[in-house]
């Protein structure tokens, strides 16, 4: 469970079959995002509206896209950043966050001076 409330909601394999289904064509299915080939390996089912953010597990929010580029591409840049913020909020809100007070001490005692050499170095010839 996370702050939100909930876990992770799939797509159903009803769902998943009829978004497959509008992404092929003639027969070849194609990225709804980029518009690229899909190959098998390289297919995800990504939530338009991330789940976290109530986003649920519908057609309509339902888009199949190419793994490598796009739908990582959202997840880092868009959906993972929003849900940090939600996070953020939520334990701001329910004062779940740890206080800034700085710690008082008393420091590090300070090094006692080095020796330094007590005559040049001499080279040898």
């Amino acid at each position: 469970m996370n702050l939100r409330g909930f876990e992770r909601r799939e797509f159903p394999l009803s769902v998943r079959k009829l978004a497959f289904k509008r992404c092929c064509r003639d027969g070849v299915p194609h990225c709804e995002n980029c518009g690229i080939e899909l190959k098998a390996g390289n297919i995800e089912y990504e939530h338009l509206l991330a789940d976290g953010l109530s986003g649920e597990p519908t057609l309509e929010n339902c888009g199949v896209w190419c793994r490598s580029s796009c739908s990582k591409k959202k997840t880092f840049t868009e959906d993972n950043p929003r849900m940090q913020k939600a996070d953020r909020v939520l334990k701001k809100n329910f004062g779940l966050t740890p206080s800034r007070h700085k710690i008082q001490s008393a420091g590090f005692r300070k090094a006692p001076p080095q020796r330094t050499a007590s005559r040049p170095i001499e080279r040898r010839s």
